[in-house]
């Protein structure tokens, strides 16, 4: 008996790839938003990211993201479009 194998595809974006989307000119109002609750430029943004230093934007990151039809998962640290986290949903840990 042959096995049918299933692909299951996860769209979710990284910190970096999320605040970076907002670089964008077409996303300029958004960007001038993220950068007022954070109270810091896009560039300083993408600073404390780069320098793992996300403590201080989780709280923005959960502000912010479901304004622009995202969602943060903390555990996991993506922005999801998907009502739950996939990855809790599927029970994956992070160690």
């Amino acid at each position: 008996m042959r096995k049918i194998k299933k692909t299951i595809k996860l769209k979710y974006l990284t910190p970096l790839e999320f605040v970076a989307m907002y670089t964008r000119e077409e996303l300029k109002e958004e960007c001038f938003k993220l950068e007022k609750y954070a109270q810091a430029t896009i560039v300083k943004i993408i600073e404390l990211i780069s320098k793992n230093d996300t403590d201080k934007l989780i709280n923005i990151f959960n502000k912010f993201a479901p304004e622009v039809g995202y969602s943060y998962c903390e555990e996991h640290e993506i922005f999801h479009e998907y009502e739950k986290c996939p990855f809790c949903q599927l029970g994956i840990r992070v160690d």
